[in-house]
């Protein structure tokens, strides 16, 4: 079955040319656990509880309207679209629903199924794919699509400034080492992500060029976990020829992340290709 898309009439729609554009998975919008289950006869006009992305949402939000502010006319803004591998039609209008309740602006929905799902991203020009399920990101990136982690914020009012880390220790190891660092499979999916994760470090450094160095709505970061300065170093240097000033950098050289984590509250953590996001747990 092919995707279905519903667009969201109650916004203003973006060009797709040139946005932005992130797909996010419909599970981080809403907690759904059990509201599938109809309460009522009137299942579509029943609001979902808000999941993990609001705040992302509203960060994203606040960059819009800065750029808006800068040039009325800007184009190159955030798109983003919800994506979801349910294809029921009550479940489908609870979810519309329940994004407009909230005031997101989401500008399309896409109902797709997992034969679909890949069209659906390249279709509609998505650069980023985001999930709070690690199997869900692992397997988009297995089909060779940017897709990244969405944080859970503390705090839900955490909107002031968007928040891209990213994780680079492998960008920053020199290539006549990676053969002996890494097992026989790990250059080859290395080259798969990091493929990917140059487009993204490319426009997101673009937008983030927007802005001055004071009171800016987005914030990059980048933090090498088990390596040693100088591959810090290198990597600060990799996503500077990709196009991107990374405004702080932590060599954590092995210490345990979470108090960096803490401190950053990242929304989004973009792996390197070396972790699996499988094996992130600590990280978020």
């Amino acid at each position: 079955m092919d995707a279905e898309i519903v667009v969201n009439t109650d916004i203003k729609q973006k060009d797709s040319r040139h946005a932005l554009v992130i797909a996010i998975e419909h599970c981080a919008f809403f907690d759904q656990n059990g509201d599938w289950e109809p309460k009522s006869s009137n299942t579509a006009s029943e609001v979902l509880s808000h999941g993990p992305a609001i705040s992302f949402i509203k960060a994203i939000q606040r960059v819009n309207h800065k750029l808006m502010e800068k040039n009325p006319n800007e184009t190159f803004l955030f798109d983003v679209i919800l994506i979801c591998n349910n294809q029921i039609p009550e479940n489908q209008s609870k979810i519309v629903t329940s994004a407009k309740h909230y005031g997101l602006e989401i500008s399309r929905f896409c109902f797709c199924n997992d034969a679909s799902f890949t069209n659906s991203m390249l279709s509609n020009n998505v650069k980023l794919f985001l999930s709070t399920n690690r199997d869900d990101i692992v397997k988009t990136q297995e089909r060779g699509l940017p897709a990244a982690l969405l944080c859970k914020q503390v705090a839900q009012e955490a909107v002031d400034q968007l928040k891209f880390l990213f994780i680079g220790d492998s960008l920053g190891i020199p290539e006549d080492l990676k053969g002996e660092m890494f097992n026989v499979n790990q250059p080859h999916s290395l080259q798969i992500t990091q493929a990917s994760l140059k487009e993204l470090v490319a426009v997101i450094g673009q937008m983030r060029s927007k802005f001055g160095q004071d009171d800016s709505p987005l914030r990059t970061c980048l933090v090498t976990l088990w390596s040693p300065r100088d591959v810090c170093v290198r990597a600060l240097k990799t996503f500077r020829d990709w196009g991107m000033e990374v405004e702080e950098a932590y060599c954590l050289a092995g210490t345990p992340p979470s108090a960096i984590l803490a401190q950053i509250q990242p929304h989004v953590l973009c792996g390197d290709g070396l972790y699996h996001m499988r094996d992130v747990a600590a990280l978020s």
